[in-house]
């Protein structure tokens, strides 16, 4: 079936029924709870006012919601909500429902600074979704239900914007993966057991995420991210694309990672999660690699402490070793060693002495 819509044809194993499958996921959910679009319809604007637009968002339009799920609605309103915006919450028949507001004109400068920004270099990119929130009222969660809300009436009328927010949402969850492996590969340096285990865990959620945004699932909940990938490879949409090695290293380390988080020593895994990490940028990096930018926060005071040791003095106090802390790219997924001593780089980057942002 061709898609319906171009611009979602950017996004690789998109299905062309998208639309469709959404309003299913929702009316689903719906008749499960006893209700339906005409009902809520109904119901919302007597509650909250008229709108252009009264969007489903959250879980039932993924179909992921289960029988305790709230429903989360967006209001895109002809006149402009005035200061902070603050979700309604009500509830009607057992069920919680919640409603938050946007105006037509800042609904739309979002999404014009989400494709500009989606237009952007992978560092920019991340920047730009890491400062979202600081400017503007139409909060990053929100603008990725926005997206992929469901209309009351049955449409789905800001989908088409899906593939800048996939682009957006893959590179921000490829380099906190980024940061993760580093900090795995520092942590076995450094001789920790447990500490490496919860990075690798880390690691392997977000290049989940990164895979399922790069294939047009994007859903900001954290705590979906297993499901998600789960039902993605079930469905056997990633086999025969680039996407099906990463896949199959993915489903390998989970079974080594689960040993790792019982405290088990075993092998080493940073070797496979760099290994992983190249898999997934070879599919969805454009021609980027796996490193960071390493830079000093601030000007941290360094004094001497005891023989061979150092106190670094700045955001938080932090204990060192004599040597120079590292500034500069990194490859994380290079075969040769990290720069500086691995303790000490990890210290100085859990107590914000260090910066790591995307090379």
């Amino acid at each position: 079936m061709p898609n319906p819509n171009p611009n979602l044809n950017q996004l690789a194993g998109v299905p062309g029924g998208l639309a469709a499958a959404r309003l299913r996921h929702s009316d689903t959910f719906l008749a499960g709870r006893g209700l339906n679009r005409a009902e809520l319809d109904r119901l919302l604007r007597l509650r909250t006012g008229e709108a252009r637009h009264l969007l489903l968002t959250s879980s039932p339009v993924h179909g992921l919601a289960n029988a305790t799920s709230d429903l989360d609605f967006i209001r895109v309103q002809q006149e402009e909500p005035a200061g902070a915006r603050m979700a309604t919450q009500f509830f009607e028949g057992g069920h919680h429902l919640e409603a938050i507001s946007f105006g037509v004109r800042e609904t739309a400068a979002a999404l014009a600074d989400l494709a500009t920004l989606a237009a952007e270099p992978p560092a920019a990119v991340v920047a730009g979704h890491r400062g979202w929130d600081k400017s503007r009222e139409l909060r990053r969660k929100y603008l990725e239900r926005l997206v992929n809300g469901v209309d009351l009436e049955g449409g789905s009328p800001y989908l088409e914007h899906l593939p800048p927010l996939a682009r957006v949402w893959k590179w921000a969850s490829l380099h906190t993966a980024v940061e993760q492996v580093f900090f795995l590969r520092l942590a076995e340096q450094a001789g920790e057991s447990r500490g490496r285990a919860g990075y690798a865990l880390g690691a392997l959620l977000h290049l989940m995420d990164a895979l399922l945004s790069h294939h047009g699932d994007v859903f900001s909940n954290r705590k979906w991210y297993l499901l998600r990938w789960r039902r993605l490879t079930d469905s056997g949409a990633l086999r025969g694309t680039s996407s099906a090695e990463a896949a199959d290293l993915i489903e390998a380390l989970r079974s080594r990672l689960s040993a790792a988080l019982t405290g088990q020593a075993g092998a080493p895994l940073a070797p496979a999660f760099t290994e992983l990490l190249e898999c997934v940028f070879t599919t969805a990096g454009e021609g980027h690699r796996p490193a960071l930018l390493v830079e000093p926060v601030g000007r941290p005071v360094r004094s001497r402490f005891l023989p061979g040791a150092e106190l670094l003095l700045g955001d938080a106090a932090v204990f060192l070793g004599a040597g120079s802390l590292p500034e500069g790219r990194i490859d994380v997924a290079a075969d040769d060693g990290l720069p500086g001593d691995p303790g000490d780089v990890l210290r100085a980057a859990r107590g914000g002495a260090l910066r790591l942002l995307p090379a």
